[in-house]
């Protein structure tokens, strides 16, 4: 009965008012609640694209090429905040010209507001290597990736000749578990030398790039 009583003195003018004023108090709560759950508001960002793996990389912009960098260089973007950003490594080729494959797919990224994209070996928060093998035996050999579970064979690595050591450079692996090996056989088969875990965790900062050499055939 307190409360009603408190309103028996208050005219009925006053009473519009102030029922105006509580409405406008909870259009102006609703709508700060609704913004919370409007998307951002699109942006032009600014940067600069910087490449730090050994492979040249291709930029695409909602699908599309939009720049091609090779080690070490950079180039600057004027993108929408809404543009869908990925990137993709090339596949170096074996003594024979074929390409070989590796563990790097398209990649997305955020489009930052300003400052840099910097690609490194560190995709998704998963470490990823490539090696440079050196031959310095007279036989042939395959290159093969175990993970653990199965073996990707990955390249050819010919036989020192004339002094001058077989060499290839595999594409990038998630170094999580993998294992490089030298096969006897050309389809990653028979008898294999594996490098040392200690040898693939000498890897370059960024770049990724590890160096082995084979000096005992398998």
């Amino acid at each position: 009965m307190t409360h009603r009583n408190a309103w028996r003195g208050v005219p009925a003018s006053r009473w519009r008012v102030l029922a105006v004023s509580v409405s406008v108090v909870a259009l102006a709560a609703d709508c700060d609640s609704q913004s919370r759950f409007l998307p951002p508001t699109e942006f032009t960002a600014q940067f600069i694209a910087t490449n730090r793996l050994i492979a040249p990389v291709t930029i695409l912009v909602d699908g599309s090429p939009y720049a091609i960098l090779s080690r070490g260089t950079s180039t600057p973007l004027t993108l929408s905040s809404r543009a869908r950003v990925t990137w993709t490594s090339a596949k170096p080729a074996d003594a024979h010209g074929h390409m070989i494959p590796d563990q790097i797919g398209e990649i997305r990224v955020s489009v930052p507001f300003s400052g840099e994209l910097e690609i490194t070996n560190l995709i998704n928060d998963e470490t990823y290597i490539t090696a440079s093998i050196f031959n310095h035996t007279s036989t042939p050999v395959s290159i093969g990736i175990y993970d653990g579970t199965s073996v990707a064979c990955a390249s050819q690595l010919p036989a020192e000749a004339q002094d001058v050591y077989g060499f290839t450079q595999t594409g990038y692996y998630r170094l999580s578990g993998a294992q490089f090996r030298a096969y006897s056989a050309p389809d990653c088969t028979g008898t294999y030398i594996a490098w040392p875990a200690s040898s693939l965790a000498a890897y370059e900062p960024k770049s990724g790039r590890v160096v082995l050499t084979l000096d005992s055939a398998p």
